[in-house]
């Protein structure tokens, strides 16, 4: 990948508060259902966040700065694939590095585990989101037509890990 992770979470820094991970547990969902409703236009409803939790391939990590929950990322690995469903950081913590931090874990989780795809749709709107997925290798696919509501398409996009690996 070129970056650690632990070099992503002291630019993630803000203060002499570190940025560590942990996993979501259920008394976690008013949090981050208010980074929920604060980052999207159709927001995931608390019962789809209850649900991934009980679902034995899907995790979703939290980012906390002290004990606040200032992001998260939810994905699912199956077999040697890892689909990215959701990741949000809260507006005011925005561009200080922790969706960097957030995707740089899963990167580091996916070469751990052997995992030869991560994949994630993305709206084709969200300029930052792309240019951060296309810092880590991630291509477009494709797009999925009117997959967000409203209408708004989706761009699929993917990063072939034992590919690049193969080549470095």
């Amino acid at each position: 990948m070129g970056v650690s992770l632990d070099s992503l979470v002291s630019v993630a820094r803000r203060g002499a508060e570190p940025l560590r991970f942990v996993p979501m547990r259920g008394e976690d969902l008013d949090a981050v259902m208010e980074i929920e409703r604060r980052s999207f236009p159709e927001p995931w409803t608390p019962g789809l966040f209850l649900h991934e939790l009980k679902v034995p391939f899907s995790k979703t990590t939290l980012a906390l700065r002290g004990d606040e929950i200032i992001g998260y990322i939810c994905r699912w690995l199956v077999g040697d694939e890892i689909h990215i469903l959701n990741i949000a950081v809260r507006p005011e913590a925005r561009g200080g590095g922790i969706g960097r931090a957030l995707v740089a874990l899963v990167m580091e989780e996916a070469e751990e585990s052997g995992v030869a795809l991560i994949t994630l749709e993305v709206r084709r709107e969200n300029h930052a989101a792309i240019a951060l997925y296309q810092a880590f290798g991630f291509t477009e696919r494709g797009v999925r037509r009117n997959y967000y509501a409203r209408g708004q398409d989706a761009l699929v996009m993917s990063c072939e890990l034992r590919a690049s690996a193969a080549q470095a």
